[in-house]
C-alpha cells in the first residue's frame, strides 16, 4: 500500500568544523527540523511554516530549500499532482547551524519514502543538495549529507558520503544576535579564489588530522584539529568580537574553537562545554548571544 503523507526528522548540523571547507560535517543532537509532507491531488508545492524564525522562511517552493526538493522531483518525475508541506523549524535559520540543510534533508528522505523512489546515498544527497542550492546558490552538501546520515561525514563533489560515528565530545555554541542579509551567499563571497602553498599545507595538515581523530575516537585530537587556514580568517570579518570569542573558548579550556559554518555562531569543544559557552558569550561583549549546549548526534534523518 502507498503512503500518502508522512513526517520526518533531521538533525541540525555544523560544517567546515575548521579545516573541511564544503567537505566536513557533523550532526549535532537534540536540535532539528520536522517536515510533514502530504501527496494531494492539486499541482504545485503549497508550504506552511512554523517554529524558530518561521518569519523569516520564504514559502514560494523555488526559494524554500525544503519546497525546491519536493518542486524539482515534481519535475523530474513528471507527476501531476503536488505536495503539501508543513515545517517545523527547530533549527534557527542564518546562524550557521545547517538550518536550510536540515529542512532540505528531511524533504529528500520524504520525497524518497512517499514515492517509493529507493534513492541511494549518492542520490539522496544530491537531491537534497538541489534544495540547499535553492537558497544559497550553490549546492554544497556537507550539511546536508550531516542531516540525512548522522554521524561526523566526508562528502566530496560527486556527493558520494564517507560516514564514521562522531566523537564523543561537549560542543558549545555560540550564536551573536546580529543579522547578515544573504548570509551564506555574503560567507561564501568573502572567501579568496587562490591561496598560498604555507597555508594549503597548512590546513590539510588539520583535515588529516581530523579524520585520523575521528577514525581512531581520539577526542583531544579532534579538537586540537579545528584549525583553518582557508576560511575562518576571512569569514571572521563579518562577525563581531570573533578573536576574543575563540581566545576566550581556549582559554576556558576547549581543545579547538572555529566558525560555525558560514557563521555568525562559534563552537567549541571540550569537556567543560558549560564554562566554554559562558566564555564565548561574555567574549561578545554587548552583543548578546545564546548559547547552545550539545554534542555530536549519531542520528541523521529518520522517519517518525
Amino acid at each position: 500500500m502507498s503512503v500518502k503523507q508522512l513526517k520526518v526528522f533531521a538533525p541540525a548540523s555544523i560544517a567546515n568544523l575548521g579545516p573541511g571547507f564544503d567537505v566536513f560535517g557533523i550532526a549535532l543532537d537534540g536540535l532539528g527540523d520536522i517536515i510533514e509532507a502530504e501527496q494531494v491531488d492539486e499541482p504545485g508545492v503549497l508550504i506552511e511554516v512554523n517554529g524558530v524564525g518561521a518569519d523569516s522562511i520564504p514559502v514560494k517552493a523555488s526559494e524554500n530549500s525544503a519546497g525546491a526538493v519536493f518542486q524539482h522531483v515534481l519535475k523530474e518525475k513528471g507527476l501531476h499532482g503536488g505536495f503539501r508541506i508543513r515545517i517545523s523549524k527547530g533549527v534557527p535559520p542564518g546562524k550557521g547551524l545547517g538550518s536550510s540543510g536540515a529542512s532540505a534533508a528531511a524533504a529528500a528522505v520524504a520525497a524518497d519514502r512517499l514515492l517509493g523512489l529507493g534513492l541511494p546515498a549518492r542520490g539522496l544527497v544530491e537531491l537534497a543538495a538541489m534544495g540547499e542550492a535553492a537558497v544559497a546558490g550553490s549546492a554544497h552538501a556537507d550539511n546536508v549529507s550531516a542531516s540525512i546520515f548522522g554521524g561526523f561525514i566526508i562528502v566530496d563533489e560527486r556527493y558520494d558520503v564517507i560516514r564514521m560515528d562522531p566523537p564523543s565530545i561537549g560542543v558549545a555554541v555560540a550564536s551573536p544576535d546580529i543579522q547578515i542579509e544573504n548570509k551564506t551567499k555574503v560567507a561564501r563571497s568573502l572567501l579568496p579564489e587562490m591561496i598560498g602553498m604555507k597555508d594549503a599545507v597548512r590546513s590539510i595538515g588539520y583535515a588529516s588530522r581530523m579524520s585520523a581523530a575521528v577514525a581512531l575516537g581520539d577526542t583531544v585530537l579532534f579538537g586540537k584539529s579545528i584549525g583553518d587556514a582557508f576560511v575562518e580568517p576571512y569569514r571572521a570579518r563579518i562577525i563581531p568580537h570573533f578573536w576574543e570569542v575563540k581566545k576566550a573558548a581556549l582559554d576556558a579550556g576547549a581543545y579547538g574553537c572555529s566558525i560555525a559554518g558560514g557563521g555568525p555562531s562559534v563552537f567549541a569543544v571540550g569537556e567543560d562545554v558549560l564554562s566554554i559557552g559562558k566564555a564565548m558569550a561574555e567574549a561578545f561583549g554587548d552583543i548578546r548571544a545564546d548559547v547552545l549546549i550539545t554534542k555530536p548526534s549519531v542520528r541523521g534523518a529518520t522517519v517518525i
